[in-house]
């Protein structure tokens, strides 16, 4: 679920950090710039691992601050495909599930990987299960157990790409629609796997 990935990046001190420590003024500046942030193509940052090496540290005329080149390793979330992990069941639409992790919020579960039979309840605004006659019910908080099948990544639409966005497209970037640059496609349909409830030993 979690990897560790090395980043060589260049980072300015600013003038009132440079009293400190070097190390511990490019912490700082590193976990402002990248925690909590999707490194495209690879995955969440989620905390800092180590530093590796420092250099530098030069300070431009009519700047003032320091510039050091810093060799750093990151803790980043990217879960492999097979990868069965448990979350919490955030929302229901037509267009499936999104199940939170806590710490990351945009897994999907589209409708073609959820249990089958399942169909949406336009009246509660949740999909059910049709298991041996039964209404099984998939209620917003539950814990869901699901099987990582793709890691998809997107980038931001540019300016000109809303300005022609048409239908809910435009919506995109909204509080109505908003933009995920790193999402987890899951799946449900499989022995074991949606609510952890359905599975649990009967009591005796």
């Amino acid at each position: 679920m979690f990897i560790l990935t090395v980043v060589e990046d260049d980072i300015r001190v600013q003038p009132s950090d440079l009293t400190k420590h070097p190390p511990d003024a490019v912490t700082e500046v590193i976990e402002q710039r990248y925690l909590d942030k999707v490194l495209p193509n690879l995955g969440l940052a989620v905390t800092l691992y180590d530093v590796q090496s420092i250099e530098g540290g030069f300070v431009y005329p009519n700047d003032g601050a320091a510039y050091f080149t810093v060799r750093f390793r990151l803790v980043v979330f990217r879960p492999f495909a097979g990868e069965v992990l448990v979350g919490k069941l955030k929302s229901s639409s037509r267009e499936g599930l999104r199940i939170s992790l806590g710490f990351f919020d945009d897994v999907l579960i589209p409708e073609y990987a959820l249990q089958d039979p399942s169909f949406f309840d336009d009246q509660e605004k949740l999909w059910v299960w049709k298991f041996d006659g039964n209404d099984m019910y998939m209620d917003l908080g539950e814990e869901v157990r699901f099987r990582v099948h793709t890691l998809r990544f997107q980038a931001p639409p540019t300016p000109l790409q809303q300005q022609n966005a048409t239908g809910e497209e435009r919506l995109l970037g909204t509080a109505a629609k908003p933009f995920s640059p790193f999402e987890v496609v899951g799946e449900i349909n499989g022995d074991g796997l949606g609510l952890t409830s359905w599975w649990a030993p009967a009591e005796e």
